[in-house]
This record gives structure tokens, sequence and C-alpha cells, in this order.
């Protein structure tokens, strides 16, 4: 036979091959959501492609079909090149060998076996694998009709060897798993977001929630709580007119309560309450105990167009200054959570419980801070400003490259956002850090080096640093164009 001929029926075994590969790595990769858009677009090979990765009997059997066409190809590959390829390397190793035709066939099926090895890991596996993950959605589709007919061909030898497997597997103490199936550990879920930002196929916003996302799985409530410091508490015994003034000229619309100290709370009052029981109309009843504070949502609508169609005949009402919130009955009872909680679990309690406020308590049952849905959700979508927060916003870039700081914000936080190395083993603030590394209340104007960073103390507020502020260097200036605050 033809050199040429032979030499173009191995090229097209390794092309076989190739196509197999391609087509197996291409289908398990393609995602659904594109597959799904170019079907509804009206073509037809994506249609095909859906069909398939829907069913887990048809993705197994075209799985199957590839690895034969694979197995069937390299077989063949190998026997037809040593068989027909010796002919013409054998002659020239004897001449070369001085006559030995033994020596002359053992390299020559030595050096055939090479060649042929290294041709088809380049062309008939690498190189369409790396095609078919590239294009995953293309290559599939291009690839569905040859695939269809591949499966119905080899059907007898998929059923035979999947079933003798299964049977084997379950020999074995083991349940068949099919070979599609990708399971992934969050970390590996997290390299694939990082992966997809890099390879843009993700922007910098859908990174940032999905890994935000993938982190709550590591942060307890502890690091999203509002330290009881800052938390806006008075006696349950306050008389209610009190209690109005405060909370209307506070940024919250809720004040917890407690009986002796701010580590016995006992429940919470809403604004909305001390604001109908202050203008409510004379003669009007003390309402009913709530429950929890998802009442005021249910009612909210109802009571506002109450309050507002009747508010001619409202007026303050001065005669029951002395009322409290537990003799008005406008006591709110709450829930309590540990500080060690994770907030995803924080987050299905409060669902479950149809409140929006927990106290957070330390280990030794004492108040560590509060924690709000609005806070478990600023840890997905990043802390937002309303019209009536009060407090500065986290991180605030002035004077060029001087960077602000809150002192309640999270060192890891910023770790990850500056790439900085300041410590939180011990302390989660930044706030903290300073005072734990000084080692004494600082006033405002100490300054501390840790590692490479230098952070001062620009506000203080009852034994507490509120703000600290450093010097950014301009790979961290690169690093906040990159990254939203």
């Amino acid at each position: 036979m033809d050199l040429f001929i032979v030499l173009a029926i191995l090229v097209f075994l390794i092309a076989i091959n190739g196509f197999y590969v391609a087509a197996e790595f291409s289908t398990v990769s393609a995602q659904r959501s594109r597959l799904s858009q170019l079907a509804d677009q009206g073509d037809g090979g994506a249609k095909r492609v859906l069909g398939v990765i829907e069913d887990a009997h048809k993705l197994d059997a075209y799985i199957a079909a590839c690895q034969l066409g694979i197995t069937l190809s390299s077989l063949i590959l190998g026997f037809y090149g040593q068989a027909r390829l010796a002919q013409w390397v054998e002659p020239v190793l004897t001449q070369v060998g001085g006559g030995s035709s033994v020596a002359a066939q053992s390299i020559s099926a030595t050096l055939i076996l090479l060649v042929l090895t290294v041709l088809q890991v380049i062309f008939g596996e690498l190189t369409p694998k790396n095609i078919g993950l590239q294009y995953p959605e293309r290559l599939a589709i291009y690839t569905s009709v040859p695939m269809e007919i591949s499966v119905k061909l080899f059907q007898p030898l998929i059923w035979l060897f999947n079933g003798s497997g299964q049977l084997l597997l379950r020999l074995m103490g083991t349940a068949p798993v099919a070979e599609h199936a990708h399971i992934h550990s969050p970390e590996e879920i997290m390299l694939m977001v990082e992966e997809s930002s890099a390879g843009g196929v993700l922007d910098r916003e859908e990174r940032r929630l999905l890994v935000n996302t993938l982190q709550l799985r590591n942060i307890t409530a502890r690091k999203a709580m509002l330290p009881r410091n800052r938390i806006l508490a008075a006696p349950i015994d306050t008389p209610c007119e009190e209690l109005y003034e405060t909370l209307s000229t506070s940024p919250y619309s809720r004040l917890l309560l407690y009986e002796e100290t701010i580590d016995e709370i006992v429940g919470m009052v809403h604004l909305r309450d001390l604001m109908l029981h202050h203008y409510r109309p004379h003669g009007a009843t003390e309402s009913a105990v709530h429950d929890s504070d998802n009442s005021h949502v249910e009612s909210e609508q109802t009571d506002s167009a109450e309050f507002g169609n009747e508010g001619e005949n409202m007026t303050t009402h001065s005669g029951d200054g002395l009322l409290t919130p537990r003799s008005a009955g406008i006591v709110n009872n709450i829930e309590y959570v540990p500080d060690s909680m994770l907030i995803e679990d924080v987050m299905t309690l409060m669902q479950q419980k149809r409140t929006n406020v927990a106290v957070v308590v330390d280990e030794y049952g004492g108040t560590a801070g509060m924690i709000t849905f609005e806070d478990l959700v600023e840890e997905i979508i990043g802390e937002f400003q309303d019209e009536f927060d009060a407090e500065d916003p986290p991180l605030t870039l002035k004077e060029g490259n001087r960077m602000f700081v809150r002192g309640d914000v999270l060192i890891e936080d910023l770790n990850d956002l500056l790439g900085l190395y300041l410590p939180s083993e011990h302390v989660d603030t930044i706030g903290g850090l300073v005072t734990s590394e000084l080692g004494f209340i600082p006033t405002s104007g100490e300054e501390i080096t840790i590692g490479t960073t230098t952070l001062r103390v620009e506000k203080m507020e009852q034994n507490s640093v509120t703000e600290v502020s450093f010097e950014l260097t301009p790979e961290q200036l690169e690093t906040m164009d990159e990254h939203s605050l």
C-alpha cells in the first residue's frame, strides 16, 4: 500500500479520536442557559444538545459513546500503524544498524509506538480538549448529529459495558454515580468565580456578589453585628413620651428595652407604636401586647391610613406622660442569637420567626450587640446608606491617598480589599486592633505602625476608636480603582 494512503488513514484515526474527545468535553462543559437561549432562537442543534444534557440516561449513553470511540480509534491507530509503517521503517533501520533485522524490528516497533503516542496525545487529546473547553456550546452543537449516529451504532456495546460496570459497583457495595455529575466544594466554586472573573465572563459587581454570598458560611454574628456600645437602649420603665422624644430625634426606628442593665434586654419598642400612642385620639384604648416585630409589617398600611384620616382629631396625649411601654402594652418580643452563630443561620432564624432584629449574646450570656436583617443583606450586597443612616460611610478616601476607615470595619475586609496584612486573630475590627496593639485607651492623633501600615486615630467615642486613617500606596490606590467600596 502506498505510504501516502497509510499516513492519510493514520491522520484520519487521530482525527476521529480528537472528534470524540472534543464532543465529550464540549458537551459536559456546555452551559444550559446558553443552550436554552440558542434553542429559543430556533437553533436545532442547541435543542438536540439540550435534550441530551437534561436527560441523565441520554447523557450517560452520549459519554459512553465518546469513550468507546476514543478507545477504538486509539487501538486501531496503534495496531494499524505498527503493521503498516514497519515495512518502511525496518529496512532503513536494518541498513543503519549493520544488517541486524531482529534489532531493527524491535527498534522499529518502539519508535513507531512512540511517534504515534506523541501525535495521539497532542492532536487527538490535548488540542481537541482545549478547543472543546474554550467553545463548549458551539462545538457541542457541531458534533451533535455525528454523536447521535455514534450512540445508535454503539448502543449494544454501551449497554454491555455500562451494565457490567454498574453490576461490578453494586457487588463492591458502591452506588453507581452518573459520570457527568460535577460536585464542587465551596472552595472550588470560589476558584471558578475568580477564573470566570479573570476571563471576563463575570463583571466586577457579579464577582463581588458571588464571593460575598459564598463567604456567608464563614461569617459569624459577632462580625456583622452592631456592637453594644452603639446600641440605642433604655430601661423598660422609661416613660413612653421620653422614649418617643429619643427615637424621633435618632436615625433608628426601634429601641431595645432592658430591666436593670443592657445585659438584661427583655424586648424592644417601635417608633410607630410610640407615635400612635403619642398622637392617640382621646378615649382610645391601649394597644394589645405585640408578639413579634412582624405585626408592624402586616398592619402598617392600615394603621398608616387611619393615622392620616384621623390626623385632625389627634392630639398629644400628655396626660399619660408616665405611661411606660410595659403598661402601654407595646413591648415587642425579641430573638437572641449567640455571637458564634453563622449569619446564614441567623438569616434563616429571622425568616422563620418573621422578625428583623435579634440580640447577639456572648459566651457569658451578656449582650454583645444587635444584628438586623439589613446587616445580613449588607454582608452580600455591601453596606449602603439611606436617608435614615446617620453614621459615616465605612471607607472614605481623602487628601489624595489617605484612607479614613470607620472603627467598626472588619480587619479581614480591609485586608481583602487593599491587600493588607493586618492581624485579625484576636480582634475583629480596625478600631479594636489599634487599641489592642497600643495597650491603652488612645486619644485622637495617636499613631501606631503595624507591619508596613501606620494607623492614626482620628476619632474617639466613649473610650472606643471610631475612626482611623492611613496612607495608601500607589498599588493600593490601583486596587481601589478595581474594586468598589
